[in-house]
């Protein structure tokens, strides 16, 4: 059987925050290139390690 990677929820959260943040400020008027998911995922594992945990 195959070991699979699930993605941390700590992760999911953190990526909703940061495209919550970036449509309000897009509403407000901002205009503003949004982070790529890549590098969304840089700064979350220099945080606080990897994105995934083992199951």
């Amino acid at each position: 059987m195959e070991q699979g990677k699930v993605k941390r929820r700590e992760y999911l959260m953190y990526l909703a925050e940061i495209r919550k943040q970036e449509k309000s400020r897009h509403a407000g008027g901002c205009r503003m290139e949004p982070k790529t998911v890549e590098e969304i995922r840089a700064e979350y594992e220099a945080k606080h390690g990897s994105i995934y945990m083992n199951i």
